[in-house]
């Protein structure tokens, strides 16, 4: 097969008639003529010709979903009410250790005179 085909739009009037050119080894490639005038467009899928069809290869299997665990388990979000229970709680447990860092300096001090 040639790698070129070419056509006329026209028997009845060659003067007027548009000389087209098309690719055989890569489909959708054409040329059109008229004239010194000449415009090339490409309107395929990139894929060149072969006798047998295009068969693309066959999808991977299937992965089995990830065994859920209690370490990723969706939980549902804390209420506002919760939070500011929570962050009341870690404020309260911060004033505690700041208290019981301070006793153990002055006991520190009183022990060094």
């Amino acid at each position: 097969m040639p790698a070129w085909s070419t056509h006329l739009s026209s028997n009845y009037f060659p003067q007027f008639a548009i000389a087209l050119v098309k690719s055989n080894l890569w489909p959708g490639a054409y040329t059109v003529a008229t004239g010194r005038k000449f415009e090339n467009i490409y309107y395929g899928f990139g894929h060149k010709y072969s006798p047998e069809n295009y068969s693309p290869p066959a999808a991977a299997a299937l992965q089995g979903e990830y065994a859920a665990d209690a370490e990723i388990a969706e939980v549902d979000d804390p209420t506002v009410e919760e939070e500011l229970a929570l962050k009341a709680a870690q404020q309260e447990a911060e004033e505690h250790a700041e208290e019981e860092e301070a006793e153990e300096e002055d006991e520190g001090e009183e022990g060094e005179d």
